[in-house]
């Protein structure tokens, strides 16, 4: 076969241009020390390389929420461990204001540092994070969460959010607390009952809070709130137990008993026998009026008695009104024929100082000098915040004078403030505990997803990364082939038979 001159040049010319071509290629590996650059450098490479690199990368997201989610738990850290230590300041103060040699200067100069520390508890359930967002605000971050209305209480303005971050496959770590579960929903008393003296008692008896004793007995009566009412019976003082629950209501008003005149000439009337209801009932005189005519028992005393509520609001004071021995107070607005059922558990049995009394499976104990009329509520525990807690230590330490019943008062408050403060500690404390357990799953997630990328970052290496002596070594030789075939074309190019003419 015949080669011509133009064919040989084009062939010499593309043999250059694809040793140049796999020069240039050999030069793009070894800048980027890379071996598979694109699919064709290895297909079946290229697959597994794509995944190990989108699994590191998310990798490396998990390991930036983890640390953005520590961040967030321990400033939420920083904030509970504040809060406890004004919580145990407050108790601390709270048992040496119940001291009984503390006089009246020295309670309210405690009284002065409480509420020092109350507006200091405020001020961290208010901290801010890095970005002036309120770490316990839920997801309304920019909103102040805590604030005092008109009268001095402080209310949540925040939510319930709580913010996640993703920190490992099918982890998701809680980066916040919000304010109300931290800092609201505060169990009274001893979590079960709240025990209160009567406001009209004139002795100087206490009653500790209520225990349950027997679950099942005190199973069937989950509603109800109690009394116990003092009487006198010739001179030695008798006890009886009442208890209290809504029957059929759909208004607000919250009624209970103050005090019970067992030598009424009408208590016969209103006073059930044991384990007998009697209905209180409220009935509308006119529709939309806000005023009601109370019976009890359908007892309708003369004059009638009436609950005015055309001006009740959430702060109200509480109005009494009696129907033929038995003194009520009431608090809130009902509706048109909202009922209460009244129920005697305990007939008179005569008082004993500190001797349990039990009754529909509770225990509770009564203390002290007790006088007829005198009463004392062992109610449902409910719900209260943090700073109403507080407030409530404070008041117990400006309750004035200095006979037995004002003592009484003191101790019974002293009493339920000690028992709240101890109950927003356990709650800080248990928020606290799992702050701590998230951190270590932050700490355990970041541990195995940087374990998964050093492996997968050692497998992407071996299928990717270039072995640059080989790389160079070939590199060379190539480009020594390169110039010995230039070379050889240009002395090609040379050859003529006019160099010889």
């Amino acid at each position: 076969m015949r080669i011509s001159s133009q064919m040989l040049f084009m062939r010499n010319t593309s043999s250059l241009m694809s040793q140049q071509s796999k020069l240039s290629d050999q030069n793009l590996h070894m800048a980027s020390q890379k071996r598979v650059i694109h699919g064709s450098d290895d297909p079946v490479a290229i697959a597994t390389i794509q995944r190990l690199k989108q699994d590191i990368s998310v990798g490396e997201q998990f390991i930036e929420n983890g640390q953005m989610a520590e961040s967030a738990n321990k400033l939420v850290d920083t904030a509970l461990t504040q809060s406890t230590n004004i919580l145990q300041r407050t108790r601390e103060l709270m048992v040496s204001g119940s001291n009984g040699t503390m006089n009246e200067a020295n309670r309210e100069a405690i009284a002065v540092e409480l509420e020092n520390l109350r507006d200091e508890l405020m001020g961290v359930a208010n901290t801010k994070d890095g970005n002036s967002q309120y770490i316990f605000a839920g997801f309304d971050v920019n909103t102040q969460p805590f604030q005092k209305n008109e009268f001095g209480e402080v209310i949540y303005h925040g939510d319930s959010g709580e913010r996640d971050y993703r920190v490992g496959s099918g982890v998701s770590i809680q980066g916040n607390d919000s304010g109300s579960s931290v800092f609201m929903n505060i169990a009274e008393g001893n979590g079960t009952f709240v025990s209160e003296v009567g406001g009209d008692n004139t002795g100087g008896g206490v009653l500790s809070s209520g225990n349950v004793i027997d679950a099942n007995a005190a199973r069937g009566f989950l509603d109800q709130d109690y009394t116990i009412s003092i009487s006198d019976n010739a001179g030695v003082p008798e006890y009886s137990v009442y208890g209290l629950k809504e029957n059929a209501v759909s208004g607000s008003a919250t009624i209970k008993i103050n005090s019970i005149d067992l030598t009424d000439p009408d208590i016969s009337t209103v006073d059930p026998d044991v384990n007998i209801s009697y209905d209180i009932k409220f009935v509308e005189t006119s529709v939309g009026s806000n005023i009601y005519n109370v019976t009890l028992n359908d007892e309708q005393p003369t004059p009638l008695k009436t609950y005015n509520a055309t001006a009740v609001n959430e702060y109200s004071e509480a109005q009494d009104f009696e129907i033929n021995g038995i003194k009520f107070e009431v608090n809130g607005l009902p509706d048109d024929s909202d009922s209460y059922a009244l129920t005697k558990f305990v007939e008179p049995t005569p008082y004993e100082d500190g001797k349990a009394i039990t009754f529909n499976g509770i225990k509770t104990e009564l203390k002290g000098d007790v006088v007829a009329e005198d009463s004392f509520t062992l109610r449902q525990s409910e719900e209260k915040d943090i700073f109403a807690t507080l407030q409530n230590s404070i008041d117990a330490l400006r309750i004035p004078g200095t006979d037995k019943t004002a003592e009484a008062a003191r101790n019974s408050a002293f009493s339920n403030s000690l028992l709240q403060i101890d109950g927003a500690m356990d709650n800080v404390m248990s928020t606290q505990s799992s702050v701590g357990a998230r951190l270590r799953t932050i700490d355990n997630q970041r541990e195995s997803t940087l374990d998964f990328n050093l492996t997968a970052q050692t497998t992407l290496s071996s299928l990717e990364d270039l072995d640059m002596a080989a790389a160079i070594s070939e590199y060379q030789e190539q480009y020594s082939m390169l110039e010995v075939s230039q070379k050889t074309y240009v002395q090609l190019q040379q050859l003529s038979l006019f160099n010889l003419i």
